[in-house]
């Protein structure tokens, strides 16, 4: 790999810090599993840095390679998650956290973020990129599906989370 190409993958890194911690937080709860996904999503980039360096769209890029890690990360936690579950099975108290441990300013976003995380994963994946002010067009290049499929996925998604946040907000 080139130094220019590699120089590109942190100047990116750099330009979407935020953003791709933000979607990686919907990916991943747990911090320390996060910050594998982020170092996984960083590998996967670095690896692909001729590649990047020649996209007509970066930004769609990076989405689309992050999209790609964070789906093979959800595979492998989902395939242990079902063998760890056979060994033993938690009660929901000790799983989900407290409300009360909540701050009053952070309840919102938290209890939206788990909404999220609670979405199916196709349904996650455009509303993690749509709440990346990521165009309908970009979310179907990203994903390669059809930009009218991408616009069933954000409306069945947004009935889906509504209904998500209607059954957490009735407790």
């Amino acid at each position: 790999m080139s130094k220019t190409a590699h120089q590109q993958v942190l100047a990116l890194w750099q330009q979407y810090k935020a953003a791709i911690s933000r979607t990686l937080l919907g990916y991943e709860a747990d911090p320390s599993l996060r910050q594998d996904l982020t170092q996984e999503l960083y590998l996967a980039l670095y690896h692909s840095a001729e590649r990047l360096a020649a996209a007509e769209n970066q930004r769609a890029y990076l989405f689309r390679v992050m999209h790609n890690v964070a789906v093979d990360h959800i595979a492998r936690a989902s395939r242990q998650r079902w063998q760890s579950l056979e060994e033993q099975d938690l009660p929901d108290e000790l799983v989900e956290p407290c409300p009360s441990e909540l701050r009053a300013s952070e309840q919102q976003s938290n209890l939206l973020l788990k909404a999220v995380q609670q979405l199916s994963p196709a349904h996650r994946q455009v509303v993690l990129l749509a709440m990346e002010d990521t165009d309908p067009q970009q979310i179907a290049d990203i994903l390669g599906l059809s930009h009218g499929a991408v616009r069933v996925r954000l409306s069945r998604a947004k009935v889906e989370l509504q209904e998500l946040l209607d059954h957490v907000r009735a407790r």
